[in-house]
């Protein structure tokens, strides 16, 4: 096993024990699939690699997940509801912010206690020093449910923004935004 390999799977493992079983890199009938770590943890890398480089300002898009340098960036974050909107723009600097959601690959965040489809939310999006840790908090968080948003506002260094199932938004106090666009229902 590669060094790479053995650390997402030891990522996969922390988050797994976080929150309690409900995310898991081996569902029931799915096998092995680290991909809810694997996306963040290699753009972290490939962002980190460009500063090595010298890159002082940049931002690392995959799918609108980001991680960036330098800054203010702003980032979008999509409506759950509708794709032509956007319910926050986010400012961020040395940030990362990527998000789960149901909006675009439907109901496949499965809580791995139950192997039953996640639908106490549409989008939770975690801002996190790394990508590596907001994406994979995003994820562990949206199979925690509903209570997932204040497991993830407890992270060390995450903040919050996410949509329930009613509509409803819900924002830590320390969630970087550079404007309101529309409510999240």
């Amino acid at each position: 096993m590669s060094p790479d390999l053995a650390h997402v799977l030891e990522l996969c493992a922390h988050y797994e024990r976080a929150t309690g079983g409900a995310f898991s890199a081996r569902v029931p009938g799915r096998g092995l699939d680290p991909c809810a770590v694997v996306k963040g943890w290699a753009v972290q890398r490939a962002a980190d690699l460009l500063v090595e480089a010298g890159a002082t300002r940049l931002v690392v898009n995959a799918g609108g997940d980001v991680a960036t340098a330098g800054g203010p960036w702003r980032v979008g974050v999509r409506h759950p509801g509708r794709p032509d909107r956007l319910c926050a723009v986010l400012e961020v600097t040395d940030r990362a912010v990527a998000t789960s959601g149901r909006y675009e690959r439907g109901d496949h965040v499965v809580d791995a206690r139950t192997g039953a489809p996640v639908t106490g939310l549409l989008s939770l999006t975690v801002v996190a020093p790394t990508l590596t840790e907001a994406d994979a908090t995003a994820t562990a968080a949206f199979a925690l449910g509903a209570a997932g948003v204040g497991w993830a506002a407890s992270r060390p260094g995450c903040e919050v923004h996410a949509v329930d199932a009613a509509g409803r938004v819900h924002r830590t106090p320390g969630l970087p935004v550079a404007g309101a666009v529309d409510s999240g229902g």
